[in-house]
């Protein structure tokens, strides 16, 4: 008989000797004696059920105290990465940051990190499972203060001017910045700024004089030569000690158009221009029989005597007078074309 069999038949037996067993107990029982009737047989499917539900409930009552027993946990990212993490004031860590044994409940986030502004939020922990945090950080703004000695100074960032010192430039980005400081008259400094780097957020700058040289010529020569409006000679024309900056320059010519231009001294440098003028000229060769005659034009006398050519005349009409001692004096009218030399020949009439 197999074992499945036995357990099949053991609760005939059991049936059996608890008969045999009511019956030695009757007749052993004295006259006049009740008799007990058997215990009802309770079914066989009941002890089942009730096995069952005692299973399930000891089943539930360990999947409660197991999830009553597990942790939350948050997943934290930030965008750029590398940043701090502080959780409820203290710090926890770098993101990305897996934190697995969180306390379930709402909790206090805070995300630092360099040039960027700080991230503040707060996030519900559940227990059981991961909460997600993403902080998309946003630039700091920052600002750069420029001081100089002597005051006045202009500034230049990244090659744009922004004004003269003292100044303050605000809404910065955290990075690295060209800056350039002059003054007419002193050496340009110019340095690299990093504003992630707060101590480089203020900059003085102690300004040196300084010279250059000044190199002018003109064809034709003999122009006047004005710098900021303070005439200097004429060219060609020399300056050897001339401080540093920007200047406004004009050349004058009669019978030419006014030359305008701007000068950039540095120092230690020559500077040479050159120029040419578009002149609304023409020449005039004068001469006498007998020479020496002394000459006017236009009512102004002149240092020149004939023969002698002009050379810078202004095209249009112009009276021309002639004087030697012992000669009757000469004038008239000579007519000067562009870009032509006119020659005049003239015999003086001697006095008798």
């Amino acid at each position: 008989m197999n074992m499945s069999e036995r357990h099949s038949h053991e609760p005939d037996r059991i049936d059996e000797l608890l008969g045999s067993l009511h019956e030695s107990r009757t007749a052993q029982a004295p006259a006049g004696a009740s008799v007990l009737p058997p215990a009802p047989q309770r079914p066989r499917r009941s002890r089942i059920w009730i096995v069952f539900v005692l299973v399930a409930a000891v089943a539930a009552a360990v999947v409660f105290l197991l999830l009553q027993g597990r942790a939350a946990s948050l997943n934290i990212r930030s965008f750029p990465s590398g940043a701090t993490v502080f959780l409820d004031e203290q710090q926890v860590g770098t993101t990305p940051l897996v934190l697995p044994h969180v306390t379930p409940g709402t909790h206090a986030i805070q995300i630092r990190v360099s040039g960027w502004d700080v991230w503040n939020g707060t996030t519900t922990a559940v227990r059981g499972s991961t909460t997600q945090v993403i902080a998309n950080m946003t630039h700091a703004a920052y600002s750069l203060v420029v001081t100089s000695t002597p005051r006045g100074a202009r500034v230049a960032l990244d090659g744009a001017t922004k004004g003269v010192t003292p100044l303050t430039l605000i809404d910065l980005k955290p990075r690295n910045y060209a800056l350039v400081v002059s003054l007419k008259g002193y050496a340009a400094i110019s340095r690299t700024v990093d504003l992630s780097d707060a101590t480089q957020s203020t900059q003085d700058f102690s300004l040196v004089q300084a010279f250059g040289k000044l190199s002018v010529v003109s064809d034709p020569t003999g122009a006047q030569v004005i710098i900021d409006g303070k005439s200097h000679g004429v060219t060609p024309l020399k300056i050897d000690s001339l401080p540093v900056g920007d200047y406004a320059l004009t050349l004058k010519l009669d019978g030419g158009t006014d030359i305008t231009d701007t000068l950039s001294v540095k120092e230690g440098i020559v500077l040479t221009k050159r120029y040419k003028f578009d002149l609304t000229l023409g020449g005039l060769a004068v001469s006498t029989d007998p020479a020496g005659a002394s000459i006017t034009i236009d009512g102004q006398a002149t240092s020149h005597i004939t023969p002698f050519t002009f050379s810078t005349l202004k095209e249009g009409t112009h009276v021309v007078e002639l004087e030697l001692p012992g000669y009757l004096p000469w004038s008239d009218e000579v007519s000067m074309p562009k870009g032509q030399t006119t020659r005049l020949s003239i015999a003086l009439t001697k006095l008798y």
